[in-house]
């Protein structure tokens, strides 16, 4: 009897070293869970934020001052153009990244097709005591450069590299004796989507640009990019491919100032202004490719129009196409209030 009394208080005690081993991963696990949410949810959801992103915060209010050359992107004889790479970039990827969008940008001003369809619509439509009105404004610009070059014509005059890790090159293009080797391929785009269903009122924008950079030279550097911005209403998303590296975007709390102090006057419109809150690039390319848009409609152009009447439907469309061969020059490039203000002088070439 006492054998088995015995056997028994062994099992019972067994038992409940069992079930207090058992306990214990999962009381751990419960406090990875708990940890994990309120890092990932919680403090995401409420903005509560950790010692070193309120470090970082406190670090970014502090502008970055921009040199001097920088507000001078665009010059002849000789020909230089600044080029940006991304923010958070490895200092010899940004650099070469840099150096790409320099030329790529140099091909747009200079060498450009420009292709522009802009749709207006409404449609109002009534049915007894009540009615339905919408309108759509569509506008999508197309830019396309392909031009050859030699890439020892290239050559870097003044680097610069901000607290955001962005790289900011000066990139002088000159002439050179030696028969072409390389070619440059770049498409620049910028669609706008304005809709109004009753009250409700919404804004899409998208700006891309897309760089092939065909070298018959052996040269290691990436001869790929592309960057694409989505904007909608007040969000966005932003994608940037180098090479074959998808390019992480940092959230920071981008600011600069001018080495100048820039005023603004009555000929800066709200168009020309972008915002530097995402960065250096991003506003200087929206900022060219806004222009491109623009200026295309005053470039030639011819109006197609449809409308159709019916007794409870009014519906019109009215349809501009224009494209053309251009080359710009920089009127404006300007910093103020942490915004960009580009403005663009366009002619046709013949």
């Amino acid at each position: 009897m006492r054998y088995l009394i015995l056997i028994a208080i062994i099992s019972i005690f067994s038992i409940s070293l069992n079930a207090q081993e058992t306990r214990k991963p999962r009381s751990k696990n419960t406090h990875d869970d708990k940890a994990r949410f309120e890092k990932e949810v919680f403090n995401k959801e409420l903005g509560e934020e950790s010692e070193i992103q309120n470090k970082q915060r406190q670090y970014d209010l502090i502008p970055e001052k921009l040199p001097d050359w920088f507000f001078e992107p665009v010059s002849e004889n000789p020909i230089r153009i600044v080029g940006i790479s991304d923010p958070g970039m490895e200092r010899k990827l940004a650099y070469n990244q840099a150096i790409l969008r320099a030329k790529a940008v140099y091909a747009l001003v200079n060498h450009c097709t420009i292709s522009n369809i802009a749709d207006d619509y409404t449609n109002l439509r009534e049915s007894g005591n009540q009615g339905y009105f919408e309108t759509k404004f569509q506008d999508f610009t197309i830019s396309k450069a392909l031009i050859p070059y030699k890439n020892n014509a290239v050559h870097v005059i003044d680097t610069f590299f901000t607290k955001y890790s962005e790289a900011i090159v000066l990139v002088e293009i000159g002439t050179t004796n030696d028969p072409y080797s390389d070619t440059l391929e770049v498409k620049g785009e910028h669609l706008q989507i304005y809709t109004e269903q009753g009250s409700k009122r919404e804004k899409i924008e998208f700006f891309n640009l897309s760089v092939n950079d065909l070298k018959n030279s052996n040269d290691s550097t990436e001869k790929v990019l592309q960057y694409n911005f989505r904007k909608l209403n007040k969000n966005y998303d932003i994608a940037s491919l180098y090479g074959n590296r998808m390019i992480d975007f940092p959230e920071r709390s981008f600011n600069y100032i001018a080495a100048t102090d820039f005023e603004k006057d009555s000929t800066d419109s709200d168009f020309q202004a972008n915002t530097l809150a995402l960065g250096l690039w991003n506003a200087y390319l929206c900022g060219i490719l806004n222009n491109i848009t623009q200026l295309s409609k005053q470039l030639a152009s011819h109006v197609k129009n449809t409308n159709d009447f019916y007794t409870l439907k009014n519906e019109g469309l009215i349809r501009t196409v224009a494209r053309s061969k251009a080359r710009f020059e920089i009127n404006k490039f300007k910093l103020i209030k942490n915004e960009i203000y580009i403005d663009l002088y366009g002619e046709i070439k013949r």
